[in-house]
């Protein structure tokens, strides 16, 4: 069974490894790059050899995280099997570090390559979905980002965060929480904010940066998903969906689905969303359901393998996309039968 780290515990099993890997969930946003990177970086500048894995290259609108931090991808390049690359930068490890999930589905095919590892591993995580996949963690699910947890991390341990450290920590605390707009930004998450404006954050700058810099088959993508919308249970769910048709007459890809499922959620009477995307290839059906108040949607995503947090969540779903759409729609308008209307 994992222990339960304190901010103390989890910094002392930090300072003691060499050589660490630190790594996240399979489509990585703003909050695990930036905790992955901020976490590698202050261990590199403390003298330990470390190294942020990411399981596919950052989407273009966190690409600036990355820049000169030596992050590395699992099994990157047609020649390289994935195999190979994972268990030999794993098996030189001494310590594995999981971020911002400690959910095995979310670990894709390095899930096997870190059981096989004879490495410590711990995860430093603020979701309430955990497998035991680690030998301890510093799990806090009222944290509204894991870059917030990091940000008390750091200072409790005594480490210095710089501006380019704060500013990938500053990434993650606003992107999870919609720029303050979520019910996630309470008053630790302003807290964290203020501390890393004081370490040399520029929130204008930033702002420009992860929300007014679409590109043009985003843009055009936005425009197309919420052509899907229709109102289920008197108005209160949203239900959007992305398909392969949709994204080709875009010129979009998968990575540029991020974040659309709160478009939907402007509407005034809507209580919660689900948003469904078709994979550009093959595989299951990728949800995301969110939720403003009341329904805790983490446990629908739970009835077919997902988590997440209270208001929001996902799941893979193996189908039809009609098929799968029925169900998961379902089992939110029963929830929400079940609230005050």
């Amino acid at each position: 069974m994992a222990i339960d780290l304190d901010l103390k515990a989890a910094a002392a099993r930090l300072a003691a490894a060499k050589r660490i890997i630190v790594t996240t969930h399979a489509r990585a946003d703003a909050d695990a790059i930036g905790s992955a990177t901020a976490l590698a970086r202050v261990l590199r500048q403390r003298g330990a050899e470390a190294t942020a894995f990411l399981h596919e290259p950052a989407p273009p609108p966190y690409a600036f995280m990355i820049e000169d931090e030596g992050v590395a991808v699992w099994g990157e390049g047609p020649t390289v099997p994935f195999g190979k690359v994972a268990r030999e930068a794993l098996a030189s490890a001494d310590l594995i570090v999981i971020v911002d999930t400690c959910a095995k589905g979310q670990l894709g095919e390095v899930v096997g390559a870190i059981a096989e590892s004879k490495a410590a591993k711990i995860a430093i995580d603020h979701h309430r979905t955990r497998d035991e996949i680690v030998d301890a963690w510093l799990i806090d699910d009222s944290s509204g980002a894991c870059t917030e947890i990091l940000v008390r991390l750091f200072d409790a341990a005594g480490w210095t965060i710089d501006a380019t450290t704060a500013t990938l920590l500053f990434c993650g605390v606003t992107t999870d929480t919609g720029w303050f707009r979520f019910s996630n930004a309470d008053a630790g998450i302003f807290s964290a904010a203020a501390r890393l404006v004081e370490c040399g954050v520029k929130p204008n700058e930033l702002y420009e940066r992860l929300f007014m810099n679409e590109n043009t088959p985003r843009a055009r993508l936005m425009g197309a998903v919420m052509s899907t919308f229709r109102a289920e249970a008197d108005g209160r769910l949203a239900v959007i969906r992305i398909t392969r048709e949709m994204l080709a007459a875009c010129g979009a890809t998968s990575a540029m689905t991020e974040n659309l499922i709160n478009e939907p959620m402007r509407v005034g009477k809507v209580m919660a969303a689900v948003m469904l995307v078709e994979p550009e290839a093959t595989g299951p059906i990728r949800l995301s359901l969110r939720s403003k108040r009341d329904l805790d949607v983490s446990a629908i995503a739970a009835k077919w393998g997902g988590g997440g947090h209270a208001r929001a969540a996902g799941v893979r779903i193996d189908g039809r996309i009609e098929e799968v759409e029925q169900r998961v729609v379902a089992a939110m308008v029963e929830a929400l039968g079940r609230l005050p209307a």
